[in-house]
């Protein structure tokens, strides 16, 4: 049997996935009104059937439309085997075939976008398309929500600021966990936001909050964009969804832009998830501990301890967070310091040695606190080049302790030679 024509074959498909999807977002129904209105001319919205309808049946007449859509796709993104085969045509064939799935969500997403380019337009509005427009995003959301994960969050800010999508609005907020910060704030203080436009968009946040994968994109996206914060109640969202198990995922991909927008309910958000985190997250949050110093040192310490206490992973990731806070606090790293040295994990231990010793030596050279003494005559194979280094740089600062290191390491049976070798 020969195989169908494979774009009529993938608008068939395309066609029932949209039929799916629109008709599932029309069970939101009523929707959130146009951003933009005529008060002369006000508008009624239609019903859930009349824009299934419309839809549906535009999209039937349409072929031209849609065939539009796939093949400026596949002009930009054709791949290299395609291009090099001997015969094109049936190389293009045999890609649309088994990228039919990835294809239709090309499709849907043109789709929403093109409609909210028509809707959101501020000069011509047009509410038809916007009511498809949001419906389909619905129901692409719920049934497809791989097909509008990178994309989703482009449209929502399209939405808030009441401007046509199809172009980056804004950027993501600077700070100092970028190498090319300078210290100044950078923040977008000109973007205005549309209200009714916020209204639209805090909707969709709602119909959609039980779509765990959206928002572990999403959510982190709205809260490193300042002027999206308040709007899109992003401080009620976290709030209620604190203690929620299923938000786990969510709140660990937050909390380094949160602790930019609120120090408060970034330390309950944190305090509650350090209460039943399994070791793997638990080493997730300690290994942004750092990037949290900048905004709070409390906060970054106790993400610390709580890497030092439940050990593994989530200590030897402490002892470099431990490191890089030293930077721009000294007191909070020595205050740690003696824990980070003596952890009864040897990798801990190891990797302070690495790390968080150079450190310690350059804030006292003369080791009034014994660490490099004791590490010394723990003997272990793995540090023991660059703790003798270490011990020959403070021979050289205070000549004096060359004799008591090898005092203390004859009675614990160590040879001491090498201290003594040029």
């Amino acid at each position: 049997m020969a195989r169908r024509e494979p774009m009529a074959l993938l608008w068939e498909k395309a066609h029932s996935v949209l039929c799916s999807c629109i008709e599932e977002g029309v069970k939101f129904a009523p929707l959130p009104s146009p951003p933009y209105l005529f008060e002369q001319m006000p508008i009624v919205q239609p019903g859930p059937d009349i824009i299934c309808q419309q839809v549906i049946g535009l999209n039937s007449i349409d072929r031209a439309g849609f065939r539009r859509i796939v093949e400026n796709y596949l002009n930009s993104n054709l791949p290299d085997l395609v291009k090099r085969s001997i015969d094109q045509e049936r190389a293009l064939d045999q890609y649309i075939y088994d990228s039919i799935d990835m294809l239709i969500d090309k499709f849907l997403i043109a789709r929403i976008t093109e409609w909210f380019r028509l809707g959101l337009n501020p000069e011509v509005p047009d509410t038809d398309r916007w009511w498809w427009a949001i419906s389909l995003f619905v129901g692409v959301s719920i049934r497809r929500p791989e097909a509008i994960l990178d994309d989703g969050f482009h449209l929502l800010e399209s939405i808030t600021l009441g401007a046509p999508p199809g172009r980056w609005q804004t950027k993501a907020q600077k700070g100092p966990h970028l190498v090319d910060w300078n210290g100044l704030d950078v923040s977008e203080n000109l973007v205005e936001i549309h209200v009714d436009g916020a209204i639209a968009a805090a909707w969709i946040l709602d119909a959609l909050n039980n779509e765990r994968k959206l928002m572990e994109r999403w959510w982190p996206e709205i809260i490193n964009r300042p002027h999206l914060y308040i709007p899109l109640r992003m401080n009620e969202r976290i709030s209620q969804s604190i203690g929620n198990k299923d938000y786990l995922n969510v709140h660990l991909n937050c909390i380094s832009y949160l602790v930019i927008q609120d120090l408060e309910l970034t330390q309950k958000l944190i305090e509650n998830l350090l209460e039943g985190i399994d070791v793997k997250n638990l080493a997730k949050m300690v290994s942004i501990s750092e990037r949290l110093s900048f905004h709070s040192i409390h906060i970054s310490l106790q993400l610390i301890d709580a890497g030092f206490d439940r050990g593994g992973d989530a200590a030897v990731i402490a002892q470099s967070a431990l490191s890089a806070l030293a930077a721009h606090d000294e007191q909070a790293f020595l205050s740690r310091v003696e824990v980070a040295a003596y952890h009864t994990d040897i990798r801990s231990r190891r990797k302070f040695v690495q790390s968080g010793l150079r450190i310690l030596m350059q804030i006292d050279p003369i080791d009034s606190r014994s660490i490099l003494m004791n590490l010394l005559i723990e003997n272990d194979d793995f540090s023991r080049v660059r703790l003798r280094r270490f011990a020959r740089e403070m021979c050289e600062i205070n000549p004096s302790s060359k004799e008591k290191i090898a005092r203390v390491l004859d009675e614990h049976g160590i040879d001491a030679e090498w201290l003594f070798q040029s």
